[in-house]
C-alpha cells in the first residue's frame, strides 16, 4: 500500500458508451510522458483467464459469490503488480474498484464487494470521475464503435438500454456515498475533456 501512497491516482469509471475510453486516452495524451496508464484489465492475466472461464461456463452474466471473489482477487493482483512498474507520480486508471461493484458483483452486495476489494489490494483512486449519458446516446456510440472496428456483428448482452440504466443507477448510488465526480458526457469529446481538466485543476490535484 505504501507504493500507492507515493503516487496520485485518477480513475475514470462509467456506463458503457459514456466515452470513457476516449477520455482516458485524451488525459494520457495531456499528461504524457509524466504519467502511467493502468488499462482496463479484461485482457491482462489473471483477469483474462478468469473471465474466459466464466464465459466458457456461461457464468459471465450469472456469477456466484465464488466467481465474484475470483474477479476481485484478479483485479487486486494486477493492480499491485502494475502500480510499481512506473516511477511516475501520476497514475491514470481505466476502470477500477467501482467497476467491480457495479458490473461484477453478481448477487453479492456491492458494498461488500468494495470492502473485499480493498482487502485484496484493489486500488482506491485519489480522484474518480463517473461518466454517464442517456442510454440512447450510449447505444449510438456503441453501435458507431462496433461498426468502425468491424469486430462484432451484434451488441453484447450488456449493451442494451435496460442494463445501461441499471448500471447508471448503481453508479449514482455510489456517488451519494463516495467522493466521486459525476460527468455528463452527451457533449463533444473536446467539451468533456475540458470539463475533466477543469475539475482536476479545481481539485488542486496537480
Amino acid at each position: 500500500m505504501g507504493e500507492q501512497q507515493s503516487k496520485k491516482v485518477i480513475c475514470l469509471e462509467g456506463i458503457v458508451g459514456a466515452g470513457k475510453t476516449t477520455q482516458i486516452e485524451l488525459l494520457y495524451e495531456e499528461f504524457s510522458p509524466d504519467c502511467y496508464l493502468i488499462p482496463e484489465l479484461n485482457e491482462i492475466s489473471p483477469m483474462k483467464e478468469v473471465r474466459e472461464n466464466l464465459k466458457k461456463r456461461g457464468r459471465i452474466s450469472n456469477m456466484t459469490n465464488h466467481d465474484v471473489l475470483r474477479l476481485i482477487r484478479a483485479r487486486g493482483e494486477i493492480h499491485q503488480r502494475l502500480l510499481p512498474e512506473s516511477s511516475s507520480q501520476l497514475v491514470l486508471m481505466d476502470r477500477g474498484i467501482y467497476t467491480g461493484m457495479v458490473f461484477e458483483s453478481g448477487e453479492m452486495d456491492m458494498w461488500e464487494v468494495e470492502q473485499t476489494s480493498k482487502k485484496e489490494g484493489v486500488i482506491v483512486p485519489d480522484l474518480c470521475f463517473l461518466l454517464y449519458c442517456s442510454s440512447t446516446k450510449a447505444l449510438e456510440r456503441i453501435d458507431e464503435r462496433r461498426i468502425r472496428i468491424g469486430k462484432y456483428k451484434h451488441r453484447a448482452f450488456h449493451e442494451n438500454a435496460e442494463y445501461i440504466e441499471k448500471t447508471k443507477e448503481r453508479y449514482f448510488e455510489i456517488a451519494k456515498k463516495r467522493p466521486v465526480i459525476l460527468i455528463e458526457t452527451s457533449g463533444s469529446k473536446e467539451e468533456i475533456h475540458k470539463r475533466l481538466m477543469g475539475e482536476i485543476y479545481n481539485a488542486r490535484f496537480l
